[in-house]
């Protein structure tokens, strides 16, 4: 509230604090805007992407988190780089978030839908370190970011973020029933998936690739 004596005004500040986690920066995509700046995305687009996110996923607009708002340097033209992240609405756990490869798709496939909602023009994702195949023995690739620094504050006219700026890099990760006999990220082993006898005492399980198949005995049935 400010006032002179005589005249008073209010206005209203919503402060909030996100802890951007390992967990949330593994699992996020960056989405790019054209013909777009930090400062007309903050106001009044931001509350609009996010609805526009929500929509698209979809989940409650409070499970998406934007962390990172950001310019392409690295082009001439007026590109916007905007990193979020989205939690799973039905889960207990704080850090279970939708993988990067279905959030991928669900802008892919909707990127008609979130650039109505949110009044922007999303491109292409950009090619990704995992395009040049640097992983070994089957490993799948999988394009992350990581904690790089934070930044200073950014404003417009409604809204003041300080965003933090992760660092593009790619993790290795073993295929389904695979790991590794010296190192666990060589993936030069395959495991034994029957060694803990998912298939009970009434069931023969036998070892396949990447997986396992129970035979049930006769008179016995089940699921999976």
């Amino acid at each position: 509230m400010v006032g002179n004596g005589i005249n008073e005004v209010h206005a209203e500040c919503q402060l909030r604090v996100r802890l951007v986690s390992e967990a949330m920066l593994f699992n996020s995509v960056t989405v790019r805007l054209d013909d777009m700046t930090q400062t007309t995305f903050l106001s009044p687009l931001f509350d609009f992407f996010m609805d526009g996110i929500a929509a698209i996923i979809p989940c409650p607009k409070e499970n998406v988190f934007i962390f990172n708002v950001q310019d392409d340097t690295d082009v001439e033209a007026k590109i916007l780089n905007v990193s979020f992240s989205v939690r799973r609405p039905d889960s207990r756990d704080p850090d279970n978030y939708y993988p990067p490869h279905y959030l991928q798709e669900r802008v892919y496939l909707n990127r008609a839908i979130l650039a109505r909602l949110a009044n922007v023009q999303v491109l292409p994702f950009d090619d990704n370190l995992c395009v040049r195949e640097p992983c070994v023995n089957f490993e799948q690739c999988l394009s992350v970011l990581k904690f790089g620094n934070a930044s200073g504050f950014i404003s417009s006219d409604t809204l003041l973020f300080r965003p933090i700026y992760p660092v593009n890099t790619f993790a290795c990760r073993c295929p389904h029933g695979f790991t590794g006999m010296k190192h666990k990220y060589e993936c030069d082993t395959e495991v034994n998936l029957c060694y803990s006898s998912p298939c009970g005492q009434n069931g023969t399980c036998i070892r396949k690739e990447g997986g396992y198949t129970c035979i049930c005995r006769e008179g016995f049935t089940g699921k999976g």
